[in-house]
């Protein structure tokens, strides 16, 4: 693994990038093929925001993911300031995976929730981080990241989280999305685009879950169901404590 680590924004956000995360990223492509031919096929839920399919990770993922990422998150680098008081020796003693699934974009522009037409964040809390692992190409694109112009915010904590909603929907709802439905990529007239990370075959990109953020998932190039040749992705969710 090659790891760069950059803070991002106002806010200093920290963003890691792995190359090369597993030795056999192959063996996971084949994974997610054997389960997109079984009975239990890849699913959407509508609780879920996320615009594709989804099917969990196989166990034997998620053990060494949590492994191997605790040695690099142990520190208080992902914590947020206000946990880590004056001391720089802070460091966590737990981290769980909370979910991990495979994940392919193929919701077509016309079909999606305004909600999925902005960036996003997963949850108020601050001790949880999101990884997205790409087992797809560049062309698919990558994930970037977000300030809200109106607010300033770039992550959205407990206690900005009733503004920020409130805010948003009115802007949402005077924007009109729903008659021009599309992916984000770039600045908006509502955000701010901070940073842009590339899609790379094996690269992991690790970051607060609380963090504005969007895939940037390009349509143009079609939003294939098929593992080998869609947007395949896995996301997860880490808990540290």
């Amino acid at each position: 693994m090659s790891f760069q680590l950059m803070f991002v924004g106002n806010e200093n956000i920290p963003v890691l990038i792995i190359d090369d995360f597993v030795e056999n990223p192959e063996k996971l492509i084949a994974s997610a093929r054997v389960f997109a031919e079984k009975d239990e096929r890849f699913q959407s839920l509508q609780s879920d925001y996320y615009p594709g399919v989804r099917k969990s990770s196989p166990q034997s993922y998620q053990t060494v993911i949590g492994q191997s990422l605790f040695s690099l998150l142990k520190t208080s680098l992902f914590l947020p300031a206000n946990k880590v008081g004056k001391s720089p020796n802070v460091t966590v003693s737990y981290l769980e995976v909370l979910m991990s699934a495979f994940s392919i974009a193929t919701t077509k522009p016309e079909d999606l929730r305004p909600i999925q037409m902005l960036p996003h964040f997963d949850t108020p809390a601050d001790n949880q981080l999101a990884m997205v692992h790409y087992l797809c190409d560049e062309k698919h694109g990558g994930t970037s990241f977000y300030r809200h112009k109106e607010t300033g915010f770039e992550r959205i904590s407990e206690q900005r989280h009733s503004q920020y909603r409130q805010i948003l929907k009115k802007q949402a709802i005077a924007e009109k999305l729903h008659l021009n439905p599309k992916y984000i990529e770039g600045d908006t007239a509502l955000f701010e685009q901070l940073l842009s990370v590339e899609a790379q075959n094996n690269r992991a990109v690790i970051y607060p879950s609380n963090v504005l953020h969007s895939g940037n998932i390009r349509s143009n190039i079609g939003l294939s169901a098929a593992p080998e040749l869609g947007r395949l992705t896995i996301s997860s969710f880490l808990l540290l404590k």
